[in-house]
């Protein structure tokens, strides 16, 4: 069966055996291929070229859409370690910084949202700006990968995820939040017709994956949270790509176990990001228990384990682990959780698709 058909077969939860071994390449390859550090044998290769001389399927995230930001005059400014992003309004400036972290990914430093005052000014820029369907990459890529894997469409995050992870920050976002309740929730109400809007262009085109990139985090998000915010976006979200035949798959990036059943009786298809520690909470097997049957798991081995320090044999035993957890599991997805990380060990990556392979063959 081709790669394409393999990974939506499994995603749509009909049998298959042995477990398939999917890695999300792309904020690896992205922050490489920018800087021309890819490494020497793969320099000027596309992703969907690296996963072939991988032996992975093609896994390549696409935004079907561009950003309009209307009257709001936005400037942006980067250094070799400091990133800025300026937005000029008639009700006010609103600045948001990133520093190069020591993981070699951007850290955002500084929210756009520093005081109730500045809401208005976010109010302001949300209802100014629009989300314009772009697919001028999406045939390109359809056609680079062909039947070696999918494409698939990201979404704007949730209205939720969206407010805290870009606009306000958890910490001093939620004292904000408690502030001003009904004006966070005018914005969220904003962006919760902008996104829906897209999805109602988005069931138009051929792509069957779409993804809504919201790194769920139970530190932050409560299941009272989970049901007063976000429920009804993603329920009403997968309700219209269902009926569309597409497939809606959320992302995490933190202790998750408490809003997996949640997230699964929204009827979310799936989550991408599952990890034991030291990672997340729970890894393939407990996160099955949690979900129930009806629901795709993505991951199973920590994004950690292919860093260089971490203990060679503790990684090994974390590969064979999620190959236990997932072999009689026709809705579980082997990868690293939730992507590959920019400074991975070649030599790990390289050698996964090899360990699965000869702890297939020895079960």
């Amino acid at each position: 069966m081709p790669p394409k058909q393999d990974v939506i077969r499994r995603l749509r939860g009909n049998h298959a055996d042995p477990p398939l071994y999917l890695p999300d390449l792309t904020l690896w390859y992205d922050w490489h291929a920018k800087r021309r550090t890819l490494p020497v044998e793969w320099r000027g290769w596309s992703l969907a070229q690296i996963a072939r001389s991988l032996g992975v399927p093609v896994w390549q995230a696409a935004r079907p859409f561009r950003i309009e930001s209307g009257n709001v005059e936005v400037y942006k400014s980067e250094t070799a370690s400091e990133r800025l992003v300026r937005y000029h309004t008639p009700a006010g400036k609103l600045t948001e910084r990133w520093n190069l972290g020591p993981d070699g990914d951007w850290w955002q430093t500084e929210f756009p949202v520093k005081t109730a005052s500045d809401l208005r000014t976010l109010l302001r820029i949300v209802s100014a700006r629009r989300y314009v369907l772009d697919t001028s990459e999406l045939e390109r890529l359809a056609a680079e990968i062909g039947d070696d894997g999918v494409v698939a469409l990201e979404l704007p995050r949730r209205p939720f995820s969206q407010v805290f992870l870009e606009w306000l920050g958890w910490s001093d976002g939620l004292l904000l939040f408690f502030d001003a309740p009904a004006l966070v929730g005018e914005i969220m109400e904003v962006l919760e017709q902008q996104v829906q809007s897209l999805v109602e262009q988005v069931i138009r085109l051929p792509d069957q994956i779409i993804v809504s990139p919201d790194n769920l985090d139970a530190q932050f998000i409560s299941p009272t949270f989970f049901q007063r915010y976000l429920a009804d976006s993603y329920r009403r979200t997968a309700g219209v790509l269902h009926a569309s035949d597409k497939i809606l798959l959320a992302g995490t990036g933190g202790p998750i176990a408490k809003l997996l059943q949640p997230l699964a009786n929204t009827g979310v298809d799936g989550v991408e990001g599952i990890s034991g520690p030291p990672q997340s909470d729970a890894g393939l097997a407990e996160a099955r228990q949690l979900a129930g049957p009806a629901f795709t798991l993505w991951g199973g081995i920590p994004q950690d384990a292919l860093l260089p320090d971490f203990d060679r044999d503790r990684f090994e035993a974390l590969v064979l682990q999620a190959v236990r957890e997932a072999r009689n599991d026709s809705r579980a997805i082997i990868g690293v959780a939730d992507r590959v990380p920019v400074l991975a060990d070649i030599g790990r990556l390289r050698s996964v698709p090899s360990l699965l392979a000869a702890a297939l063959s020895n079960s």
